[in-house]
């Protein structure tokens, strides 16, 4: 196996960890960011994220506008509520899944085009730049409905 092929199966298994937790009840915290800090650190490690060229650089900004956007769109798929003393809980379900599917997929798609049209080399970095965003943009999202679901009063606990 070469790098290449043991860094890709990583990253597949990363995506199976991160998609599987998320389908399981677990309460929100803000430590889960820490994934987003490490792909995303990972991800400037050099040669970077792009190519400099403004081909480059665009693919890689279409690719991150999807990931924001399925990022939001997983993060409102997910069910919230809280337990008697106010701790927030999450828990993704079937659409959660696709929509990583989705993400999967066009990434994949933006990766496809970016070599085809533009002659841009297949990036790895790129992609752990994509999850780290997406999965941030998830976070964001899932913390700020957090916010709205009122937490139960003393005198609501049964």
């Amino acid at each position: 196996m070469n790098p290449d092929e043991a860094v890709l199966l990583l990253v597949l298994a990363i995506l199976v960890l991160v998609v599987a937790r998320q389908l399981t009840a677990r309460r929100v915290r803000p430590v889960a960011y820490l994934w987003v800090v490490l792909l995303i650190a990972r991800a400037c490690v050099p040669p970077g994220p792009a190519m400099t060229t403004l081909a480059g650089i665009g693919v890689l900004i279409v690719g991150l506008l999807g990931s924001v956007a399925f990022g939001i769109l997983r993060g409102a798929t997910i069910s919230l509520w809280r337990d008697e003393d106010g701790r927030l809980y999450r828990k993704g379900g079937r659409v959660t899944v696709l929509l990583w599917l989705a993400t999967i997929v066009t990434r994949v798609l933006i990766s496809a085009i970016g070599m085809a049209v533009f002659n841009q080399p297949f990036n790895l970095n790129a992609i752990w730049l994509g999850l780290g965003v997406t999965l941030g943009a998830q976070h964001a999202a899932t913390m700020y409905r957090g916010r709205l679901i009122p937490t139960p009063q003393p005198s609501e606990v049964r």
